[in-house]
């Protein structure tokens, strides 16, 4: 299962690093074709280590923490209970939660639906404990606080940085947080570690990429693939 989890894993960074977008969208759908979800969600948190420190390093300097201490705090403190429900929850559960939660991700991304708010503390916890919640169950950390920050009309440069370093945050305390709940074991996060490097070449190569295609044709396909990725994914764990 090594080598075809590496390349699924190289693919997503590729991904990432083209659109900015994707990583655990598309790996954690197609590894659980073949894989229990409780094994597959600690393997893409460990491996995404790579690329959020990559897109971090990148962006550090346009980092504004103030304003989203709220978003990072209950992100944090909300990511255990994710991880709590992950080894609590049947195989099944889980995975019709990743697909119904990939495709509607997708849907969102592809009707550029955007919805404008004021950004405000409360909105910010809310925001920052349902990403907390879906980042400890499924690593999908990302739609409830790209769409609240988009909404907000953060600007980009804060966005991209910020987003970076909660992504990050959740990530290292995700970790913990699975051998915790009883999902995975420290040697078995540790035995992980082998594909961060193939996430971090698939972003590296994303990165190369997205400096010489035209994009937007390529983000609509992933959008439609992972769309069909993700319905497809809940219909196998229903079946």
């Amino acid at each position: 299962m090594l080598y075809p989890v590496l390349l699924i894993i190289c693919c997503a960074g590729i991904l990432q690093g083209f659109c900015g977008f994707g990583y655990s969208l598309l790996a954690l759908p197609v590894i659980c074709l073949f894989a229990p979800a409780q094994w597959a969600v600690p393997v893409i948190a460990v491996s995404s280590l790579a690329l959020n420190i990559m897109v971090l390093s990148t962006s550090w300097r346009n980092l504004r923490l103030r304003g989203f201490i709220p978003l990072a705090v209950t992100g944090m403190l909300f990511t255990p209970l994710g991880a709590w429900m992950l080894g609590s929850m049947s195989d099944t559960a889980v995975r019709v939660i990743i697909g119904i939660t990939v495709t509607t991700a997708s849907l969102v991304s592809l009707s550029r639906w955007a919805p404008h708010m004021r950004r405000n503390p409360l909105g910010m916890a809310v925001t920052g404990a349902l990403s907390g919640i879906f980042n400890g169950l499924t690593t999908f950390s990302g739609p409830p606080a790209v769409i609240y920050l988009s909404a907000t009309e953060t600007e980009k440069g804060s966005f991209r940085a910020n987003l970076s370093a909660f992504f990050l945050a959740l990530t290292i305390v995700a970790i913990p947080s699975f051998v915790g709940a009883g999902v995975t074991s420290a040697s078995n996060l540790i035995e992980a570690v082998v594909y961060l490097p193939a996430a971090a070449l698939g972003g590296t190569i994303g990165i190369l990429l997205a400096k010489k295609i035209d994009s937007a044709a390529f983000r609509k396909t992933a959008l439609v693939i992972l769309s069909l990725l993700g319905v497809s994914g809940a219909l196998q764990a229903l079946i």
